[in-house]
């Protein structure tokens, strides 16, 4: 006769074997996104100009990268041993995590959504700086954890009769917490984390609406006005106004979006310098559509060294394009940001909601996991942790729409080819 024992691991074997896909998947979304977020890191923080973006994605990856070394080992434990699980101190510290990473980014993704839509369609009003950003990042991650406390009690090992070929084996899994199996203290739980999360999702969708719209409708605008300012330039004096604003182009777009810039450099014609006039014209309040700064708004003057009471021509025009270009950089920054941060809250809105869900349907007291099969409660894990391709597409979406971050992953790239072909010379 064959022992409770031995059912149990058959059981187990038999769920082990029908979840295995999943198990691979998470094996290898946690391969790629610990190497990957371990690489956002390195480059944001020690790569990276200081800008509030920088302190955002280096929050984003401190977040991913907790999971792919709590929350997504711990899931492949899980689905290996559903039915007997060894750890019921691991279960809680899966479970924690499991809340901690996904609150702090709908938390986050929250904020920087305002961030966007302040720089694109405010951007004459309060900004949020580098120092604040960095505040917030710590709040962000204190408001994850006081979120995520209560899963320590909530969530752990219970037991459980499950019937296999006729026979009852008792079977230990990690859900809910023996003292909880049957209360309807955690529905009430993930039910207030939903309503909260939810709002976050609510905000990021109307934030990026208005966004959308901003670079949408002020693109076309902008490369109209400023395309018969580049047409009016020679090839020299549009690579003089390139060179101008090299080390200018390093800055990010975290101040203030105004309508003054001091810039200064040197011509054939002598020193040329830009100021704008004390009052704002009501063009300049169109910049909040677009982005932008008018070259109505800016008044040029340049002298000449020789004469100083002659108008440089040349220096004049330059400069004018100068102006142009640096809009130009400024603009495609802004969009350049806002579209890698459009294109991960998009993929944690879906996830989220698909997660959300599932998770209310196994906090309630009648757990539906109970009633699946075994190849259902595959697909069941398959669509619950889809939410782990957050902690993973980062760092792809930043190695494609991120120049800095491409021209880094270059740079290493190159040191490594290079050493590489050092070594095997000698």
């Amino acid at each position: 006769m064959t022992s409770e024992a031995e059912l149990l691991a058959e059981l187990n074997s038999n769920f082990k074997s029908a979840v295995l896909p999943v198990t691979i998947f998470v094996g290898i979304e946690v391969a790629v996104g610990f190497v990957g977020n371990l690489f956002v890191l390195y480059v944001f923080l020690f790569r990276y100009h200081a800008c509030n973006f920088r302190y955002f994605v280096l929050c984003l990856a401190f977040l991913d990268f907790i999971s792919t070394l709590t929350t997504m080992p711990g899931e492949i434990i899980t689905q290996q041993n559903w039915y007997a699980y060894p750890f019921p101190v691991l279960c809680k510290v899966k479970s924690f995590f499991n809340v901690y990473t996904v609150t702090g980014e709908a938390v986050c993704l929250c904020i920087i959504a305002i961030d966007r839509y302040l720089k694109v369609c405010k951007p004459f009003g309060w900004q949020i700086h580098p120092r604040p950003a960095l505040f917030l990042c710590g709040c962000i991650l204190v408001v994850a954890v006081a979120m995520a406390i209560p899963v320590s009690f909530l969530w752990g090992v219970s037991s459980h009769i499950e019937t296999y070929k006729n026979m009852s084996v008792n079977v230990i899994v990690c859900e809910k917490d023996k003292k909880y199996v049957n209360s309807d203290a955690p529905f009430i739980y993930v039910t207030t984390i939903e309503v909260i999360i939810s709002i976050c999702l609510l905000v990021m969708f109307s934030l990026y609406i208005f966004v959308a719209k901003k670079l949408i409708l002020g693109k076309s605008r902008f490369q109209r006005r400023t395309g018969s300012q580049r047409a009016t330039c020679s090839s020299d004096q549009c690579s003089s106004a390139e060179k101008a604003l090299s080390s200018d182009r390093t800055r990010s777009e975290d101040g203030y979006c105004s309508t003054s810039d001091d810039l200064t450099t040197n011509d054939l014609d002598g020193k040329i310098n830009v100021e704008q006039p004390s009052n704002n014209s009501t063009k300049s309040n169109d910049l909040c559509n677009e982005v932008v700064i008018e070259i109505e708004d800016v008044s040029v003057v340049t002298t000449n060294r020789g004469n100083p009471g002659k108008i440089g021509e040349n220096a004049s025009t330059t400069i004018e394009v100068a102006i142009v270009l640096q809009r130009e950089d400024y603009v495609n920054r802004v969009r350049q940001k806002t579209l890698i941060m459009l294109i991960l809250t998009t993929v944690f809105i879906i996830t989220a909601i698909l997660y959300l869900t599932l998770l209310a349907f196994i906090s309630r007291s009648d757990d539906i996991l109970r009633h699946m099969d075994d190849h259902g409660k595959s697909a069941y894990f398959f669509f619950f942790r889809l939410v782990f391709i957050n902690h993973v597409i980062n760092p792809i979406v930043y190695g494609c729409l991120d120049e800095q971050f491409k021209k880094v992953l270059s740079d290493i790239k190159q040191y490594v080819a290079t050493q590489f072909k050092s070594r095997t010379t000698l």
